[in-house]
């Protein structure tokens, strides 16, 4: 992988250059969970642009990014990072997402207008089943709200692939997402995970052995881009505040692990062939 693309997913040959071992890279990202940490409780100031908009739904994606971290670590040192992959899944959501709106700080209402029309269709839903605990007033209600954001509906306020090929560099991230949705989901990938090639016998005919202490491999590759998504997180919220205070660490942790974190749009084409920003 390129470490001048602007999202890079983790370089795993970098691994052996910049870190001795997985430990040490553990150790380096508890790092950044301690510095967020340590810094939680402290008054944090954001641009005007985004105070009142993407700039709160971008700190608790980075606080999320952190949690999400902070029990990646106790899996990784266990060698159980299979039962990571939907947590790794969803720091990469978390990361392209805090990106999205820190870039369009507009998008937030788009975002919104996402999760009440899901709210309103699962309530929806659950009336129709004659659930408890839900009417047609509670429905009317979310309805109202979902009516005020309609106008702020947009393609990458709902498919994350979109979301992804907006951004410089996305296109990447989202192939990677991908294979660890596979890895996320009941389906062929996990059934194949756990089960190896055997020799046909008699008592074998399909000729496959279960492996139930079965390891993800490149366990460092996804440990390293679990990182990578960590830092682009909390780079993202740092970007929304006033005082930057994460920039000098994030930067340094950046170039530690061979990427850079230089967050744009990609550029789009227009009818007349001049680029444009998404």
């Amino acid at each position: 992988m390129s470490t001048s693309a602007a999202m890079p997913p983790f370089n795993v040959g970098a691994e052996h250059i910049r870190f001795k071992d997985v430990a040490e890279m553990r150790r380096f990202a508890q790092r950044f969970i301690d510095l967020w940490d340590r810094d939680r409780d402290r008054q944090v100031t954001m641009l005007v642009e985004y105070a009142n908009a993407g700039g709160p739904v971008i700190w608790s994606l980075a606080n999320h990014s952190v949690e999400l971290c902070r029990t990646l670590l106790l899996l990784s040192e266990q060698n159980r990072l299979i039962v990571a992959m939907p947590l790794m899944r969803l720091m990469i959501e978390n990361a392209v997402s805090a990106v999205w709106l820190h870039l369009k700080p507009e998008a937030g209402r788009a975002m919104v207008a996402e999760g009440l029309r899901q709210r309103v269709a699962a309530i929806r839903e659950i009336i129709s089943q004659d659930a408890a605990g839900f009417t047609q007033e509670t429905l009317d209600d979310w309805q109202s709200q979902l009516d005020e954001f309609k106008i702020d509906a947009h393609p990458e306020g709902k498919s994350f692939e979109q979301r992804c090929l907006a951004i410089d560099g996305g296109g990447s991230l989202y192939t990677t997402w991908r294979v660890a949705s596979s890895l996320s989901h009941a389906g062929m990938a996990i059934g194949d995970f756990y089960l190896e090639s055997a020799e046909i016998t008699n008592s074998n005919p399909l000729g496959i052995e279960m492996h139930p202490d079965a390891v993800l491999s490149p366990h460092e590759a996804w440990l390293g881009t679990s990182i990578c998504m960590l830092l682009t997180s909390l780079k993202a919220f740092d970007y929304v505040t006033e005082k930057r205070r994460f920039r000098a660490q994030i930067d340094a942790g950046a170039k530690r692990m061979g990427i850079e974190l230089n967050f744009k749009l990609k550029q789009q084409s227009t009818a007349a062939g001049e680029p444009s920003q998404a």
